[in-house]
């Protein structure tokens, strides 16, 4: 009965930490996000002074798919409690980014490489202003 008892016990903790190890942490999840919105973002940088669009519109590919993330509830999970519009601000923020996203592709697929990287400098400056007001800097 206590071999029984034991092996119960054991199984249980065993699926109990398989079931840990299943559900990732947000906070992780997100920060992983943010730092491959930066890569996205030096990605189109890049691209922009080798002339090279491709690597912007890829970089760009790469951006919005993070957008999803900043436009989610779970962003709550890493924006400071004590302000209460810091939610708001995540997704008008995600809503410019797709915004001046769509237009430097648009932009280079006009062949206007100038504006082009007009969007980029708007792109940095949402980025910018979402870290200054939410993180505080």
């Amino acid at each position: 009965m206590k071999k029984t008892l034991a092996a119960f016990a054991l199984g249980t903790m065993l699926v109990g930490s398989l079931n840990a190890a299943e559900k990732p942490d947000p906070r992780l999840e997100l920060m992983k996000e943010m730092r491959t919105m930066m890569d996205a973002m030096e990605q189109i940088q890049r691209g922009g002074l080798y002339s090279s669009s491709e690597e912007m519109k890829l970089g760009v590919k790469k951006l919005q798919g993070t957008l999803k993330s900043l436009e989610s509830e779970e962003v709550k999970v890493i924006l400071p409690k004590d302000q209460v519009y810091a939610y708001k601000f995540a997704q008008k923020t995600a809503h410019m980014l797709r915004l001046y996203s769509d237009d430097l592709v648009a932009s280079i697929d006009a062949g206007r490489m100038d504006d082009a990287l007009e969007d980029y400098t708007q792109l940095l400056r949402q980025c910018t202003s979402c870290h200054i007001r939410i993180r505080n800097w």
